[in-house]
C-alpha cells in the first residue's frame, strides 16, 4: 500500500499563508504603527497580497522542506513580509483612498 501524502501536501502550501497571517497578526497586536489600520483591513488587504508575496516563495519553501533550520528561516522571512509589507501597503492605500 502506497503512503498517502495530501495531508503533507496541503500543509506544505498552507503553512507558508498561515505564517504569513500570523505576522500580520503579531504586527498589529505586539508593534501597532501610529496610522495603522484596523486588523480586519490588513487581513482583507493581506488575501491579494499574501499572493504576489508568498507564491514565489514556495519552490524555496519546499526546497528547504528537508533541513529544519533553512526551513525555519524561510517561514521566518515569510512571516517578516506579513509583518512590514502588510501595513505599509495598507497605510498608503488607506491614504490614496482619502485623497480622492
Amino acid at each position: 500500500m502506497e503512503p498517502n501524502y495530501s495531508v503533507t501536501n496541503v500543509l506544505a502550501v498552507t503553512v507558508p499563508f498561515l505564517c504569513y497571517y500570523f505576522g500580520i497578526f503579531v504586527r498589529k497586536m505586539v508593534l501597532p504603527g501610529k496610522e495603522s489600520p484596523p486588523l480586519s483591513h490588513q487581513f482583507l488587504l493581506g488575501i491579494p497580497v499574501s499572493l504576489v508575496v508568498v507564491s514565489p516563495m514556495i519552490p524555496v519553501y519546499l526546497a528547504a522542506y528537508s533541513n529544519v533550520s533553512a526551513l525555519l528561516i524561510t517561514l521566518g522571512v515569510i512571516m517578516e513580509h506579513g509583518m512590514l509589507v502588510n501595513e505599509t501597503a495598507t497605510v498608503h492605500l488607506k491614504k490614496l483612498t482619502a485623497r480622492g
